[in-house]
């Protein structure tokens, strides 16, 4: 099987299937996409079921232990907002056909997404308050379970999934585990934390300066950026006011306003935070209990 990252990085395992940790074997298929770090295929297990396969293919000590702390976090994570771990396990690679040493490709089975939000946003530039909403709200639940136990640091569209009508966070690569002494971050000193485009004020301080620690605030100012980008159908740079949103309701502006607050001693410090300040600011005729939000 041949595992396609990029021009001039292409490795192969034996064999059209993996097998899983649980002891269950999965038959790769069709390429997804790919990211820094690895690849990611389609695979389909022995009943049938169709689950996406993300391939670790950079074999440092410390893009392992990246891995492992993000499927480690996966494992604890249960809510419909965020990607569903599967299973997890190691297929042996080689760099070329040809080639007689092997590495050890860690990899990760998650549930199959539809599509991202970037390439959902490409489609349906206008999003109408009735499927935003409960997606917001879906967000910021997720955010409320990774916050027990991780800050996310790389929110952005591509890592937004749609799977049916649900909007799910995934890629918990860049993770920071909060009071675990199991897990530690790994980052560089001067090392960029967090998506281009995407990285909140503290983060590029902390870059440019050795400033401002990154904290459960940081996430709330990329989801932010996420909700603004939604509701305006454009990149949310520059000074953004309430008139910018048009007839969203000022509540729900003011609630996107504060989590963008470039000062992040006024935002909403956390998940919970939003959650309880978007649900003050949307109504509920839209909520059932088919949305995963509550």
């Amino acid at each position: 099987m041949e595992l396609y990252i990029k021009k001039n990085r292409t490795f192969y395992f034996e064999g059209e299937e993996i097998i899983g940790e649980s002891g269950l074997s999965y038959e790769v298929y069709e390429r997804i996409g790919s990211g820094g770090n690895g690849v990611v295929y389609e695979c389909i297990d022995q009943s049938g079921m169709i689950y996406a396969v993300k391939f670790m293919l950079h074999f440092t000590e410390k893009s392992k232990i990246r891995f492992k702390q993000e499927v480690s976090l996966m494992k604890r994570l249960n809510h419909p907002h965020t990607i569903k771990y599967i299973d997890t396990g190691i297929v042996k690679v080689r760099e070329s056909r040809k080639a007689h040493g092997e590495r050890d490709a860690l990899f990760v089975i998650m549930e199959r997404a539809d599509s991202n939000l970037k390439e959902f946003l490409l489609q349906t530039r206008s999003i109408p308050y009735e499927v935003y909403v409960p997606q917001f709200r879906g967000l910021s639940e997720a955010l409320v379970e990774i916050h027990q136990y991780a800050i996310h640091r790389d929110i952005k569209p591509e890592n937004i999934l749609i799977k049916g009508e649900r909007w799910v966070l995934s890629d918990f690569g860049l993770c920071e585990f909060l009071d675990d002494r199991e897990h530690y971050d790994i980052t560089g000193e001067n090392e960029k934390i967090g998506p281009v485009f995407w990285i909140s004020p503290e983060a590029v301080n902390k870059y440019y300066f050795g400033e401002n620690d990154l904290g459960t605030y940081s996430d709330v100012y990329q989801l932010g950026m996420i909700f603004a980008f939604v509701l305006l159908g454009k990149f949310p740079g520059g000074i953004i006011s309430s008139k910018d949103f048009g007839n969203i309701g000022e509540d729900l502006a003011c609630v996107v306003l504060k989590m963008l607050d470039n000062n992040y001693h006024r935002r909403p410090q956390s998940g919970r935070e939003v959650l309880e300040i978007l649900k003050k600011a949307t109504i509920d005729k839209y909520f059932n209990t088919d949305s995963g939000t509550t």
